[in-house]
């Protein structure tokens, strides 16, 4: 299984340094970790957009958490078939589109 990781906020001692660690383990730009540190320290959380495996966020969780940072993982749903599963916290359905209806109207009749 694999889950989503949330970060709530930052709250460590060098900035810096837990700035250049976020870059290297989520793989971005200095200047997108160095906002995304900023934001955190101002109280908004981040998710990181891509499922982590659960081998891997057993060892970044605590790591992060040496940096300061308050780690959440999210459990993602069943998979469906293309690797896109959804996280499992606050998922609400969503209602049909336009053509949805139109579907549904014909199975209404039918």
């Amino acid at each position: 299984m694999s889950c989503f990781l949330m970060i709530n906020n930052w709250d460590g001692e060098d900035q810096m340094q837990a700035t250049e660690k976020m870059a290297r383990v989520f793989r971005m730009d200095p200047e997108e970790a160095d906002a995304v540190v900023d934001n955190l320290a101002n109280g908004n959380p981040w998710q990181f957009d891509h499922q982590v495996s659960d081998r891997q966020s057993e060892v970044a969780e605590p790591y992060l958490r040496s940096l300061g940072f308050d780690v959440e993982r999210i459990p993602v749903m069943a998979d469906d078939g293309m690797g896109l599963g959804m996280p499992m916290e606050g998922f609400v359905e969503s209602k049909p589109g336009f053509f949805g209806k139109i579907k549904n109207l014909f199975k209404k009749k039918s």
